[in-house]
């Protein structure tokens, strides 16, 4: 028989989504400079950028006209630094609210976050966010998917349409063998951290497929979005908002 380059979905929690008081703030800080070191070398935030420049050409963005960012699970904030340091290059203003549900993650977003007065930190449950209809021009979300089960993936697509007025870049890990024996050779070779170690190959068996996350938009009623390919196993569903009766 041979086996299938897809294994089946994984329903095991994910070190970092136990309670904080099960890690320290040490161990949770290093994961979260893991995160940032994948985020920075394995193409995260080059295809955030990327799509993050369609949708800002679609609300015509301009130095006075400042685009309203909302960063969904930000973790150490290190996403909304690198809009900022884009929106700077080419001159558009931009304000950007980064939440996590994790205190130790505001904390130390918080921290990275300090150099840049265009971002806003605070604590908020990506399932029932705490704004107004349509109160940001994007809404990113990055690597969070994976955390949740169907029901609350759907849910969190909702949040994520109802309180954005233009559009979204919801980017997360695509579940393969190869990408996790990767993962797996990675946090073996160049980390010590408790958390990266189990999370990361956990993280990819976790992960949706494209099939699965078009169908879970489609469920969320994410008319018009497109789920995108991007190297190293990794993929994009973005869209304009969806309007419904």
């Amino acid at each position: 028989m041979i086996m299938s380059f897809v294994p089946k979905r994984r329903n095991g929690l994910e070190l970092i989504d136990l309670p904080p008081d099960t890690y320290s703030q040490a161990e949770f800080a290093g994961s979260l400079a893991d995160i940032r070191k994948v985020n920075r070398f394995l193409g995260d935030i080059r295809a955030v950028c990327k799509h993050f420049s369609v949708r800002v050409a679609g609300i015509e963005a301009s130095p006075v006209r400042q685009v309203k960012v909302l960063d969904v699970a930000t973790g150490s904030a290190d996403i909304p630094a690198a809009i900022v340091r884009w929106a700077r290059r080419y001159g558009i203003n931009v304000a950007v609210t980064a939440v996590d549900l994790n205190p130790l993650a505001v904390r130390e977003a918080c921290t990275f976050a300090n150099k840049y007065p265009e971002i806003t930190v605070s604590v908020a449950d990506g399932l029932s966010l705490p704004f107004e209809d349509g109160s940001f021009d994007i809404v990113v979300c990055n690597k969070t998917l994976h955390h949740l089960g169907k029901d609350d993936t759907i849910r969190l697509l909702k949040e994520v349409n109802r309180v954005t007025s233009g559009g979204y870049i919801i980017m997360d890990l695509r579940r393969s063998w190869v990408a996790w024996g990767l993962i797996t050779m990675i946090t073996k070779i160049f980390t010590r951290n408790r958390l990266t170690k189990y999370d990361g190959p956990m993280s990819v068996l976790r992960s949706y497929t494209v099939p699965e996350v078009d169908a879970l938009a489609e469920s969320a009623g994410l008319t018009g979005h497109t789920v995108v390919k991007e190297p190293f196993w990794l993929m994009v569903v973005t869209g304009r908002k969806s309007y419904h009766e």
